[in-house]
């Protein structure tokens, strides 16, 4: 980390600097932005961002081996589990709080993770934009000594393979609605890539197909999903196809890794920056210093249901057969490490990684950051003056 850059930082963000910024982000992507996005990025070192990379890259290892594979079956339904599963995530993320050691060198603490995409084309234009009216262009926002062509050669080529743009598609549900949409026409912008609206797809006998604007069908050979089958449950939404038929279409980020690699790995990572992690269920006797754990939902984004000071009653509270779709976790002590006018802010980041096939091991990318003042570092519960949604820029 970086804290004498993020000081000098603050000296060059005013009041009508940072609505500039943001309005030329808006108008950039014809859309307002839904979440806050705060006034600095995060700069970071190199070295650390060696650390966060080689982390990352080793939890997501860790999830893929056999014996873990054979846990998460149970996190799959026949309803919900998808065919032609492939033997890695495609698309993942890993969620570090930045903290310290006893030594104050800095360290990653585990948060969570996904077998799910994340931002990788807002992020790419909200660091591009920032860079270029911060006068940053010294400063890079990729992982693993990528730049802007192999970044987009990487996400180009993981999701649309060898088929043609016109026959691979963005699906979410709703997506006009999403806080994500942002992302979605950052996507389109980039790389071609359209959003089709889950609903509107159409089975005829194994293929999925859609209409595009002027009525014209066309087969979906290709899905970049970015749906979640639990929110769409939430919804009560009907679809015109199930999970598990079997369908002549491939998946750019399968959706099962969206069960297998969730808090529910938690518990199963032996690694120097996985704090300790129970299920609910596998709980012989409830923590006397309960108040050193976090209560967690396995499958949620954003914060939702996450309890940060749960008492003995919340967990009572919990019915004993839901149990087992619960985690409590060690918590993390974030380091009070990025100065603002308004205080020190914590700071949450997310490695995104891509695992095309053929590569030995998952490709870390892009980063997306969140910093705050509060227990939560997610962009909802940060709405306060210099804090909320950023990016890491390596220096």
């Amino acid at each position: 980390m970086r804290p004498d850059l993020q000081r000098l930082f603050i000296d060059k963000v005013t009041n009508e600097s940072y609505a500039d910024f943001k309005n030329e982000l808006n108008e950039s992507l014809g859309v307002e932005i839904a979440f806050r996005v705060c006034e600095m990025p995060i700069f970071v070192s190199h070295d650390f961002r060696k650390v966060l990379e080689k982390s990352a890259i080793e939890i997501i290892q860790l999830c893929v081996r056999p014996e873990y594979l054979a846990r998460t079956n149970s996190t799959l339904t026949s309803e919900t589990s998808a065919r032609n599963e492939n033997d890695r995530p495609l698309f993942s993320v890993v969620d570090f709080a930045v903290c310290t050691d006893e030594g104050g060198n800095w360290q990653p603490k585990l948060i969570e993770l996904q077998g799910f995409p994340s931002l990788l084309g807002y992020q790419y234009l909200y660091a591009s934009r920032l860079r270029e009216t911060y006068g940053l262009l010294d400063t890079t926002p990729f992982l693993h000594e990528l730049d802007p062509d192999s970044y987009l050669r990487i996400l180009r080529t993981s999701i649309f393979a060898e088929y043609d743009p016109s026959e691979v598609a963005l699906v979410e549900v709703d997506p006009l609605t999403q806080k994500t949409r942002p992302d979605f026409i950052a996507l389109e912008q980039l790389i071609g890539l359209q959003t089709i609206n889950i609903r509107d797809i159409i089975k005829i006998g194994k293929g999925l197909f859609f209409h595009d604007s002027d009525g014209n069908q066309h087969q979906l050979k290709r899905i970049f999903n970015r749906a979640i089958v639990d929110e769409l449950h939430d919804m009560n939404v009907h679809l015109n196809f199930s999970w598990s038929d079997d369908l002549d279409v491939e998946w750019a980020g399968h959706p099962n890794w969206y069960f297998r690699i969730s808090k529910f790995a938690l518990p199963f990572l032996n690694h120097p920056a996985a704090p300790k992690t129970s299920f609910l269920n596998e709980l012989q006797r409830i923590p006397h210093d309960l108040h050193r754990y976090v209560l967690k939902p396995l499958y949620s984004f954003a914060g939702k249901g996450v309890n940060v000071n749960p008492t003995i009653d919340d967990i009572e509270a919990i019915p004993t057969d839901q149990r087992d779709g619960w985690v409590l976790q060690e918590k993390v002590v974030y380091a009070e490490c990025i100065e603002t006018p308004y205080g020190m802010n914590k700071v949450e980041i997310r490695v995104m990684l891509i695992w095309p096939d053929g590569i030995n091991e998952p490709i870390p990318v892009m980063t997306l950051a969140r910093t705050g003042r509060g227990q939560l570092m997610g962009a909802q519960y940060n709405v306060e003056p210099w804090t909320g949604s950023t990016g890491c820029l390596f220096v």
